[in-house]
């Protein structure tokens, strides 16, 4: 917004003009901050409760779009989880959906905040809050014993008559109920901030892939990491295009979470 206003001293009647100004200044410089926080909220709420109502409401977005986004998030993480417990294998619809359902029951426990937006510059930014879900962890001693006794059993000949993808389906659905199970109890760790930068050319906007980016590799702790002593939350920042997250993995081969919008 470059509007400048003038400040005058020598007639009184130009300060009621002045104050109308200001008023009506502020009044844009809010709506736009509180469209930017609430553009920001919607398209979380698509990518990880599967929420639609706000981004197609509010933002004008459209069922299909929201689905395809919530689609391509869960199966992210649906193709994440299948290669963290060695099934990249499995060829079978069956895992997939497992794994899916399973991605699904993480995501609808993710927890994060949108501060209002705020200007910085020329740039304006919104602050992501994000609670790292512990579940890795959490799931670490029940998942490495299943898989112990699911080796003995393999030794000893019980699936000797089993098909590679019915045992495969079957161990899949092992990990997958003890994932579930936890859930419902999801453990968090210290919070992440991080800055995302909201681009607005006047007739479109968009949040910046790279704090997107940020955002979705915090959702997850990763397994065998460990929180920090202190209390204080760590901050990433998008302002430079560098992420200062130590907890996760770099994410270029992550979905892509954004949705530009048209700008009233």
């Amino acid at each position: 917004m470059k509007n400048h206003l003038k400040r005058y001293s020598r007639l009184m009647l130009l300060g009621l003009t002045t104050t109308l100004t200001l008023a009506s200044l502020t009044g844009c410089l809010h709506r736009k901050k509180t469209t930017y926080q609430t553009y920001m909220q919607n398209i979380l709420d698509v990518n990880y409760k599967g929420s639609f109502d706000g981004y197609v409401d509010d933002n004008d977005g459209s069922k299909d779009d929201a689905q395809a986004m919530y689609d391509d998030t869960i199966d992210y993480l649906s193709v994440q989880l299948i290669n963290h417990y060695s099934l990249a294998n499995a060829d079978s619809d069956e895992v997939k959906n497992i794994f899916n359902d399973t991605a699904k029951a993480i995501y609808s426990q993710a927890k994060y905040e949108v501060s209002q937006a705020y200007k910085n510059g020329d740039d304006y930014y919104v602050d992501v809050t994000v609670y790292p879900m512990d579940i890795l962890n959490q799931v670490f001693d029940d998942v490495f014993a299943y898989i112990e006794d699911s080796n003995k059993k393999i030794a000893a000949g019980d699936y000797n008559n089993t098909g590679k993808e019915d045992y495969e389906a079957q161990f899949a659905q092992g990990v997958a109920d003890i994932i579930q199970e936890k859930t419902s109890n999801m453990e968090y760790r210290s919070p992440v901030v991080i800055s995302v930068k909201i681009t607005d050319d006047g007739d479109y906007y968009c949040a910046d892939p790279s704090g997107l980016s940020q955002v979705d590799a915090s959702m997850l702790a990763i397994e065998g990491s460990h929180d920090r002593d202190s209390g204080d939350s760590e901050s990433a920042s998008s302002k430079d295009g560098s992420s200062e997250n130590s907890s996760s993995d770099d994410n270029d081969g992550g979905t892509d979470i954004s949705s530009g919008v048209e700008a009233e």
